[in-house]
């Protein structure tokens, strides 16, 4: 169970200076969350001079107040009060949520926020892994019936990291074509709980998304019948 002692451990910056982790942010019932959606980090770091550890827990177990805190740090950054990544999941979370009643858990490959993928390379290979560990953690307790990985770096650190933690999956996940056909195809690849089945699917980054996803159409269709398939409604 997570639970806020839990989610307490998962939070803490490995090294002094270091931004606290961000395990997932999700709007509904925790235990319901049978939809992942998948990035390699977040981009938007909070650390411990910004907000007590307490207090930050508190944030991720509530949406609103979690965005609300987003927005007005990048504002005080100088920065637009949300980026285009958000944006598009902002609208794709949004039409999903008018076919499903599970709960849908934003997570990353790697729960470690950096304002650039450039940026999370030069980080220490133990805050990585560290990060890897929290979001196979999440997989394996959760276990959820879709997972829907935005990127094609996301698909390749998330298939790495399935490699590594020797996740069942029923075919290696095949990094030799574009995000595009990746998109394309109904279904990635399938992992195995053991008691459950999840299936797992990609689409370009959501900055691509917009307000309304409409080069996305194809993609929605797919996670529609996966969402019928899959009994996830």
């Amino acid at each position: 169970m997570i639970d806020f002692d839990r989610l307490k451990a998962m939070v803490k910056p490995l090294e002094e200076g270091k931004a606290y982790y961000r395990p997932f942010v999700c709007s509904g019932d925790l235990s319901k969350a049978d939809i992942f959606l998948v990035g390699i980090n977040p981009a938007t770091p909070i650390y411990p001079e910004d907000i007590d550890i307490d207090s930050y827990v508190d944030l991720l177990l509530d949406y609103n107040k979690f965005m609300d805190f987003y927005r007005k740090k990048r504002l005080d950054s100088s920065k637009s009060e949300i980026s285009r990544t958000r944006l598009g999941m902002n609208s794709f979370i949004s039409w999903l949520n008018h076919y499903t009643r599970s709960t849908i858990l934003e997570t990353d490959v790697i729960p470690y926020p950096t304002p650039s993928l450039k940026e999370l390379k030069r980080e220490s290979e133990s805050i990585k892994e560290q990060g890897k560990d929290i979001f196979v953690n999440l997989i394996q307790e959760l276990k959820p019936g879709l997972i829907i990985l935005h990127g094609k770096r996301a698909v390749e650190y998330a298939n790495e990291t399935f490699i590594k933690y020797k996740m069942n999956l029923l075919r290696p996940i095949n990094l030799n074509i574009s995000i595009e056909q990746m998109e394309s195809e109904p279904i990635l690849t399938e992992i195995n709980y053991g008691n459950k089945k999840g299936i797992i699917m990609a689409c370009r980054h959501f900055m691509y998304y917009g307000n309304n996803g409409e080069t996305f159409s194809m993609f929605k269709d797919h996670v529609l019948n996966a969402l019928e398939n899959n009994k996830l409604k």
